[in-house]
Order: C-alpha cells, then sequence, then structure tokens
C-alpha cells in the first residue's frame, strides 16, 4: 500500500471533484447553507457586540474607538472561530454521515439504512467522543506554547496535531458507518500516518481561505471516505 503526503492531497481533490454530482449534491449543499447562515447569525452578533459596548463611546476611550473595535472584532472573530467551527461540524455529522453512506453505496458496499431520528443522536454522540480525544491535547499543545525555548517550536507542532486530527475526524464518518469505535477508527487512519498528514494538512490550509472554507468539509468527507474504502480494499487484498 502506498502511503505518502500526496496521496492524501489527491484524495482530497477527488472529493472536490464529486461535490456536484448527481445524488450527491443534496447531502453537500444544505449543509453548507446550514453553515453559511449560522456563520453570517455570528459575524452579526460578534459585530453586533462590539459596536454597543457604551465605554468605547465614553471617557478617554472615545478617540481610540477606531483603533479598539477593528481589533476587538479580530480578537473577538479568532476566539469564536474555534468554537462556531466546532459547533457547525457537530450540527453537519448527520448529514456528512450521510453524504459517506452514500460514497460508500456508489462504491458497491452496502450501507444499512437508519432513521434520521436514529442517526442523529449516534453521530452527534461520535462528535463528543471525538472532542473528549481532541480538546484535552489541544490544551496541552496550548500550556506548551507558554514555555519559553519550546514555543518556537509549537506552531508547527499544532500544525501537525491538526492535520491529524482533519484527517481522523473526516475519516471516521466512513468508520463509524461500519460500526467500528472511535479507537479502532484511530488505529485504522495511523496505519497510512503520511497520507493521513497529507490529507489532513491539505483540509487545514484549504480551511483557511474565505467561502472555499465552506466546500471543504462536504469534499473532504468523499475524500476521506474513497480513501478508508481503498485502503480497506488494498488490506483484504494483501490479506
Amino acid at each position: 500500500m502506498k502511503d505518502n503526503l500526496l496521496i492524501g492531497a489527491g484524495y482530497l481533490w477527488r472529493g472536490f471533484t464529486l461535490l456536484n454530482e448527481p445524488g450527491i449534491r443534496r447531502y453537500v449543499w444544505l449543509p453548507i447553507l446550514i453553515n453559511l447562515v449560522l456563520l453570517a447569525l455570528g459575524i452579526y452578533w460578534l459585530v453586533e457586540s462590539v459596536t454597543s459596548w457604551e465605554w468605547l463611546d465614553s471617557g478617554w476611550f472615545g478617540w481610540l474607538a477606531w483603533l479598539v473595535v477593528p481589533l476587538m472584532l479580530l480578537l473577538s472573530t479568532l476566539i469564536s472561530g474555534y468554537l462556531f467551527s466546532a459547533v457547525l461540524l457537530l450540527l453537519a455529522s448527520p448529514f456528512y454521515g450521510l453524504l459517506a453512506g452514500k460514497i460508500e453505496r456508489r462504491q458497491g458496499h452496502v450501507v444499512e439504512d437508519e432513521s434520521i431520528a436514529a442517526l442523529i443522536p449516534r453521530t452527534l454522540m461520535r462528535e463528543l467522543v471525538k472532542m473528549g480525544y481532541y480538546l484535552p491535547r489541544y490544551l496541552l499543545l496550548l500550556l506548551l506554547s507558554f514555555v519559553p525555548g519550546l514555543n518556537l517550536l509549537m506552531p508547527l507542532a499544532w500544525f501537525w496535531f491538526g492535520s491529524w486530527v482533519m484527517a481522523l475526524q473526516y475519516s471516521d464518518y466512513t468508520l463509524d458507518n461500519q460500526q467500528q469505535d472511535f479507537r479502532a477508527s484511530r488505529e485504522q487512519v495511523a496505519t497510512q500516518r503520511w497520507t493521513a498528514w497529507g490529507f489532513g494538512a491539505s483540509v487545514s490550509v484549504l480551511m483557511t481561505i474565505p467561502l472555499l472554507n465552506c466546500l471543504v468539509p462536504p469534499a473532504a468527507v468523499i475524500g476521506a471516505t474513497l480513501w478508508q474504502l481503498q485502503r480497506q480494499s488494498d488490506q483484504s487484498r494483501l490479506s
């Protein structure tokens, strides 16, 4: 089995090429629309919250408002960005589970039908399990970022771990459909670490591009599903 960075990036590109395919687009554009609406509401709330602060117009703060308001907006956006991303991913998880299932069926795999009533709580609980894995490690990276000397290496550590998280996050939808627990999901993704880092790094970079970042999650779900199915097929042939 080949395992390298370029193969991982290639799977993400394959995901983009399938976004508007008949039978797939309804699983893609509805969560994108939900994300855009929630993101617009979040931005509106941030702007209204910051610009309505009374202390900006009082006393000696008034003449600094032209500088303080943009800085506070930027800081609030950065801090809330991670929260919004987590919430949006949480809300979209049922759609992404369906999207992964659709790709699996197109590849000739049998996927058990599941009612929305059963799918929503299952996928939401799965996201909480994943957060239980991610958050303590992110907290450790945050604490290490304050250690003198070590903090010079932390941007690379953040990017490395973030790339692993992206590969694991988007691979897990199809592995969850196969009723594998999260520990098994991590172990399977880890069998091709270089591919995982190439895939996750591509996702991380493209997520920084406005508007395009709305298309990245469904493309990543499709690409990661194709990757995991191919990996499993290769393993079956070798065994």
